[in-house]
C-alpha cells in the first residue's frame, strides 16, 4: 500500500488550517489493510517518498510485489497524485486506480473543464485567474463559485465561495492566491441540486456504485455549499440521500437520475480513470447536469469519505468496496491490451 499520513502536528501559522486535508488517517490504513487481508492477500506498507522508494529497492525475488494498493495524495505541485504512479510504471509495478496522467488532468480542475468541455460534457461557463494575475474583467452572470485550481477535499471551499457581486468576488480570488499560491478558478454558480456519484470499474465495464445527494440538515435560503466547515461537521450540518430515497420522494425523477448516472460514466471514460472514481455534477436552473469535477483517487475512510458512504447506502459493506476496486485493477493487469 502507498499513502500519505496526516502529520502529528497541523499546519504551521499562516498556513491555510486544510494544509493537510488530503492526506489519510492511520484508520484508513488499518481499515484499507484488514480488508485487503480478509481477501487474502498479504500486505507491505509501503508510505510514500524516500521510505517507499527504499522499501522498493534491491527487493529479494521472494519479496516481489504483485501490485500496489495507492491512495497517496503526493506532496507538491499540480502533479503530485501522478507521482506514485508514475515511479510505477517505471518500476514495471501495477498499481490499483488510475495512470499519471488521468491524475493529474483530474487534479487541474480548469485543464479538466476544458477537457470535459472539448469532449462536449456539459459544464458551467468559467474563467480562470492565474497564481500572480490580477483579477481583470469577468464575462460570467453572477453569483459566481470561487475555489483554487488545484486542490481537493473541499479545500479552500468555504461558506463564502459563492461570491454575489465583485467587491466579494476580488476579496475571495486574492484570499484563495495568498493562501493557496496557485491559480483560481472562477465558475457560473449552479443553482440546481448537487450530486456525487461512485463509479468503479473500467472502460465498457464500469458501472455506477451509487448517486447520492448530500443535503443540509437545517436549510436556511442560502445557496448550500458542501465546504470544508460542512465537511468537518457532517454528521450535524448534513444528510446523505442515496437514489432511491430521492426517486420515492419524488424529488428525483428516473430520467434525471439516468442522466446523471450517464454523465458519471462518460466522466470516468473520457478521462480514462482507472478501477474507481467519484463524480461531482450539480444541476442548473433547468435541472440539466453539469460536470463539476471528477476524483480518480477519491478518499477511503471507512466511515466519512463520500465514496464509501455511497456504497453502504447501496449494500455494499466496506470489504466488498475494496475488494471491487482490487479485483477491477486485477483483471485489468491480467489484460495484455491494458497497460499498468
Amino acid at each position: 500500500m502507498t499513502f500519505n499520513l496526516k502529520p502529528e502536528l497541523g499546519p504551521q501559522p499562516g498556513e491555510p488550517i486544510d494544509r493537510f486535508e488530503e492526506f489519510d488517517s492511520v484508520e484508513t490504513v488499518d481499515a484499507i489493510d484488514r480488508a485487503l487481508r480478509g481477501l487474502g492477500h498479504e500486505v507491505e506498507r509501503l508510505g510514500w517518498g524516500a521510505g517507499m522508494l527504499a522499501a522498493l529497492e534491491g527487493r529479494a525475488a521472494e519479496r516481489h510485489i504483485d501490485g500496489v494498493f495507492n491512495f497517496a495524495e503526493g506532496v507538491g505541485g499540480r502533479g503530485r497524485e501522478s507521482q506514485i504512479p508514475a515511479v510505477l510504471e517505471v518500476l514495471g509495478i501495477p498499481n490499483t486506480g488510475s495512470g499519471p496522467f488521468s491524475l493529474a488532468l483530474a487534479l487541474d480542475k480548469g485543464v479538466a473543464k476544458i477537457f470535459a468541455a472539448a469532449h462536449g460534457i456539459r459544464t458551467a461557463p468559467f474563467q480562470i485567474v492565474g497564481a500572480d494575475e490580477a483579477l481583470g474583467a469577468v464575462d460570467l452572470t453572477y453569483p459566481l463559485f470561487v475555489k483554487p485550481v488545484a486542490e481537493g477535499s473541499s479545500m479552500g471551499i468555504r461558506k463564502n465561495s459563492v461570491c454575489r457581486d465583485e467587491a466579494a468576488l476580488r476579496e475571495r480570488v486574492a484570499q484563495l492566491q495568498r493562501d493557496y499560491r496557485q491559480a483560481v478558478l472562477i465558475e457560473e454558480f449552479l443553482s440546481g441540486d448537487e450530486f456525487t456519484v461512485g463509479v468503479i470499474g473500467n472502460g465498457a465495464a464500469a458501472e455506477v456504485v451509487g448517486v447520492m445527494q448530500v443535503t443540509p440538515r437545517e436549510p436556511d435560503g442560502e445557496a448550500f455549499v458542501y465546504s470544508l466547515e460542512v465537511k468537518r461537521d457532517y454528521l450535524n450540518q448534513v444528510r446523505y440521500v442515496m437514489a432511491d430515497e430521492l426517486l420515492q420522494s419524488g424529488r428525483l425523477d428516473a430520467a434525471r437520475l439516468d442522466a446523471i448516472r450517464t454523465l458519471a460514466l462518460d466522466v470516468h471514460r473520457v478521462f480514462a480513470c482507472r478501477d474507481l472514481s467519484r463524480i461531482d455534477i450539480r444541476c442548473d436552473r433547468r435541472g440539466d447536469p453539469n460536470f463539476i469535477e471528477v476524483n480518480p483517487l477519491p478518499g477511503l475512510h471507512p466511515v466519512s469519505s463520500d465514496l464509501v458512504i455511497i456504497a453502504r447506502g447501496h449494500g455494499w459493506s466496506y470489504e466488498q468496496l475494496i475488494g471491487r476496486i482490487i479485483g477491477a485493477a486485477i483483471a485489468r493487469w491480467s489484460c495484455p491490451e491494458h497497460p499498468h
